[in-house]
């Protein structure tokens, strides 16, 4: 009796086990069940307020991968730039008005209206879209903008960024119109600059380091981080296009960042990206930021702007999602000579003994003059590739003739200009 009750025991006993490891197996299948990760939420924001050279580029590159952007400028570049800027809404591009001249933070109600009232109608009177979205200078606003933004129908303001990388959405009691308060970078060295790439190249950083911060700032958010900013994770990475378009280090960075991200953000529209508040606060609750570091003593580029690589031929605005073989070659500056150069050293001086003896109209355009750069990184981005001494705009003069430009002088340039003098 005793050992048939052993014998029992010992059954029971090896089938506890048995359900116990059972147990345990499952427990520990359940538990490597990975939750659905959430994506980030994400939106660009394009700076432009020199010229269209960076911008058409940037903004092919985005349409490639299907990123989507708001485009932040003045009413007066969008009149200047009217009908490549009209080109580049077709392409998930939405315009943000922007007070570039001054910030609006603490100025009067009245002047504030005025100037964006001025920033609506004459950036409508271009695009024929109504403008949905207002900033100023480093992304600033108040609540007196949100107040006039509120009373004349614009659903959303930028704001200088109040959570580290992290993008917020505020909505503030008793408003329609909603605050986009941007990533801003929290490492020291470049701390208070929005995450866009002018605050590190202004500052001696490097694409690397923009890299690195830009990676980190897609990282599940902490327990702490969301108690602290809100649950939802949301980026707002940004570019000023003169230099995330036109300088190929930083370019080439931005394209790494979209292809190695791209199953870890959703790139949404503003009204998606604006959709869910992160908080709803009253107006005496609202963080503003007022931080802007860009004193003169802390813009110290680690490579000047005019040294640093640019793109060899980028992409304009008409030719956005066109293959570069299909790009259309409309440059042509007519029968005349225009002459950008520094008058000095040999190639500029023989040029200028060659163009006093010529019949041939000849405007000259000399480093040292007010709407020298402007003028010729337009007529760059426009022929995109020079001939000559080098074929990226490497030395002077730079000369354009119809629809050639050399860069550099000597005999080969000389009789190739004199045969399109005699066309």
């Amino acid at each position: 009796m005793r050992k048939n009750n052993f014998i029992l025991f010992i059954a029971i006993l090896f089938i506890l086990v048995g359900l116990g490891c059972l147990w345990t197996v499952k427990l520990i299948e359940n538990g490597s069940e990975k939750e659905p990760e959430v994506k980030t939420k994400g939106i660009m924001i394009l700076i432009e307020y020199k010229d269209m050279i960076g911008l058409g580029n940037f903004v092919n590159e985005m349409h490639k991968r299907g990123v989507w952007g708001l485009l932040m400028v003045t009413p007066e570049f969008v009149s200047t730039n009217c009908s490549e800027i009209k080109e580049l809404l077709k392409y998930n591009i939405e315009i943000v008005g922007s007070n570039v001249g001054a910030a609006f933070w603490d100025v009067p109600y009245e002047e504030q209206k005025e100037r964006i009232i001025e920033m609506k109608q004459e950036i409508e009177s271009c695009t024929g879209v109504p403008l949905r979205i207002i900033s100023s200078r480093y992304m600033a606003s108040d609540i007196t903008t949100l107040k006039v933004a509120e009373e004349l129908g614009i659903p959303y303001v930028t704001a200088r960024g109040t959570t580290d990388t992290k993008a917020t959405v505020y909505q503030v009691e008793g408003y329609n119109t909603k605050i986009l308060s941007v990533s801003n970078i929290p490492k020291v060295q470049f701390k208070y600059g929005s995450l866009c790439d002018y605050s590190y190249f202004e500052r001696a950083g490097t694409p690397d380091d923009m890299m690195q911060e830009l990676t980190r700032a897609i990282e599940p958010l902490t327990s702490k981080e969301k108690a602290r900013y809100g649950t939802s994770q949301k980026i707002t990475p940004v570019s000023h296009t003169n230099i995330g378009g036109y300088l190929k280090p930083w370019m080439e960075m931005w394209v790494e960042f979209w292809d190695t991200t791209k199953d870890k953000i959703e790139w949404t529209n503003l009204d998606k990206f604006m959709e869910d508040s992160d908080w709803i606060l009253p107006e005496w609750q609202v963080p503003i930021n007022k931080n802007a570091p860009y004193t003169p003593e802390k813009i110290r580029p680690l490579i000047p702007y005019e040294e640093e690589e640019k793109i060899n031929n980028p992409c304009a605005a008409q030719n956005i999602g066109k293959p570069e073989s299909e790009w259309e070659e409309e440059a042509d500056v007519g029968d005349k000579i225009m002459m950008f150069h520094n008058g000095q050293g040999p190639m500029c001086l023989e040029a200028l003994e060659f163009i006093s003896a010529i019949d041939y109209p000849v405007e000259q355009f000399l480093d040292y003059e007010q709407g020298f750069r402007e003028e010729l990184d337009k007529l760059i981005a426009e022929f995109g590739k020079s001939e000559g001494v080098s074929e990226s705009f490497g030395y002077y003069p730079i000369i354009f003739i119809k629809d050639r430009v050399f860069s550099g002088f000597n005999q080969e340039i000389e009789s190739k200009i004199l045969e399109e003098i005699a066309k």
